[in-house]
């Protein structure tokens, strides 16, 4: 695919890294089980800031949101 042809669509374009509102309709879990899937290191993230700025923008990495439902699968698979 060319650039041209991104630029033009950006329906196209699918961002590896969510904002926290995104990642949240992306994966359906809510804010909170988010974090919490965070903080269990579940799914990763990363905190972009700007130099001298306390507080950053946390963004979600989309594959391990997807990693993580994909082994959730699997074990349920497994299960049956």
């Amino acid at each position: 695919m060319f650039a041209k042809e991104i630029v033009s669509d950006p329906a196209r374009i699918e961002p590896r890294w969510l904002r926290v509102p995104v990642a949240v309709a992306y994966s359906g879990f809510s804010r909170a089980k988010l974090f919490t899937l965070l903080s269990e290191g579940q799914i990763k993230s990363v905190s972009v800031t700007s130099s001298g700025k306390r507080r950053g923008i946390r963004v979600i990495d989309r594959l391990s949101i997807d990693a993580f439902l994909t082994s959730l699968g699997k074990k349920q698979g497994a299960s049956k």
